[in-house]
């Protein structure tokens, strides 16, 4: 199950978003003194019109005006102005969308001290629009630092990327202690994450897993239903009880989540349960992706891969296991590279399979960096480097791909 990055919206300085807190936040407007006092140069005080302005605060809400007082308060050397000015870029607000000139604005709030900046440069930088290419490194250092300052968002998603070594080094242990913050601050996204971390560590595990994930799953984390029934339904350090695992995924999928569609139509694809009903896993794993689950899409593609219910067509699955990827479904990814890596309905192209196992696995797949370190260790579509074949074995096996573990000392 593919871990959920949370709290990415980007957050407007001093206002709280997404269980994010701040300690740095914005006065109510003082009419006339401010009016004054930013007319004299004081930022701070242009600051809190601008502030007004957006939200209707003491006078008519105006976004044009807000726009101004924010790039006046920034240019007074106001770091959190510069941060809600750049929040208007990056969304477009009553300005054309601009994301070079956000990433330039969040980087002086963040500089200027002001650390919704950080936190928000972060965001940007993890998932920048337009398709461009993030820098997760960079990310990474930001998150830590506004997790520092004590933003819970900025913790949660620091906490992810080191479960899954996205931007630097995987630290399971660091990963557990941050999402374990955040699950005991009633965050219920981290509460999710909690959970597959956990899952993560054994089936020792397990219960504890499925207490965290239960939390998530209160909360409509559809994601955390799914992960909830897999424990119940593999037996994964609680007794296996596939029919709670199927009421847990029924329910959750009634109520509208799709993740829990798509883990039902497992059950009906693998006859695990229930009666095998290859139509139904295919009503099911469509539900889930027309309603934006790439899981969903990146199964239904695995049933046209192999011709499972429906007549194989490679050219079908090759489209859903790209929607699915381009959503950041590492196993879509994945699957991609192997149709490229065994010419199935395209010609072999091993550099292509190795540029999408790198996505799989900077995304958190095992299997995705299990199939690069063979590549590496085999010199297919990459210069032949046992090192980093062996690095990558290393890392699959971090991530839960057996077969990497197995075979770490031979390269």
């Amino acid at each position: 199950m593919r871990p959920t990055l949370f709290g990415m919206a980007l957050v407007v300085a001093g206002c709280t978003s997404g269980g994010v807190r701040t300690s740095a936040s914005i006065a109510s407007v003082d009419e006339p003194p401010d009016r004054v006092a930013c007319e004299g140069g004081d930022g701070a005080a242009c600051l809190r019109f601008g502030h007004a302005y957006e939200t209707g605060q003491s006078v008519d809400a105006d976004d044009a005006r807000a726009l101004e007082l924010y790039a006046r308060a920034c240019e007074l050397g106001e770091a959190r102005g510069c941060t809600a000015l750049g929040t208007r870029y990056y969304a477009g607000t009553d300005v054309a969308t601009n994301q070079a000139r956000a990433a330039e604005l969040f980087t002086r709030g963040c500089d200027g001290g002001d650390i919704i900046g950080c936190y928000n440069l972060a965001v940007l930088l993890s998932r920048p629009l337009g398709g461009g290419e993030p820098n997760l490194t960079r990310a990474r250092e930001l998150f830590a630092r506004a997790c520092e300052g004590d933003i819970l968002a900025a913790c949660n998603n620091l906490g992810l990327m080191n479960l899954n070594g996205i931007g630097g080094e995987l630290d399971a242990a660091r990963a557990v202690e941050l999402l374990s913050a955040g699950c005991a601050a009633d965050d219920p996204r981290a509460c999710h994450n909690l959970g597959l971390a956990l899952m993560r560590q054994g089936p020792e595990r397990g219960a504890a897993a499925a207490t965290a994930l239960e939390q998530g799953c209160r909360a409509h984390i559809g994601a955390s239903c799914a992960s909830l029934g897999e424990i119940y339904e593999d037996g994964i350090g609680v007794p296996a009880d596939r029919g709670r695992a199927r009421t847990i995924y029924e329910e959750a999928c009634t109520a509208g989540l799709p993740e829990p569609c798509v883990k039902l139509g497992v059950l009906y694809a693998e006859g695990r349960g229930v009666t095998a009903d290859l139509a139904r896993a295919r009503e099911l794993f469509e539900q889930g992706c027309d309603e934006e689950s790439v899981a969903g899409c990146r199964a239904l593609g695995g049933l046209y891969e192999h011709g499972r219910g429906v007549d194989r067509d490679y050219a079908q699955a090759r489209a859903l296991y790209t929607q699915a990827c381009d959503g950041g479904e590492a196993e879509g990814c994945v699957a991609l590279g192997s149709l490229h890596s065994n010419s199935r309905g395209v010609e072999q192209d091993h550099v292509r399979a190795g540029e999408l196992f790198s996505r799989g696995c900077e995304a958190g797949s095992g299997r995705g960096c299990f199939n690069l370190a063979a590549s590496y260790a085999r010199g297919l579509g990459v210069e032949q480097d046992r090192e980093r074949a062996r690095a990558l074995f290393a890392r699959a096996c971090g991530l839960g791909e057996q077969r990497a573990c197995r075979v770490i000392d031979e390269h």
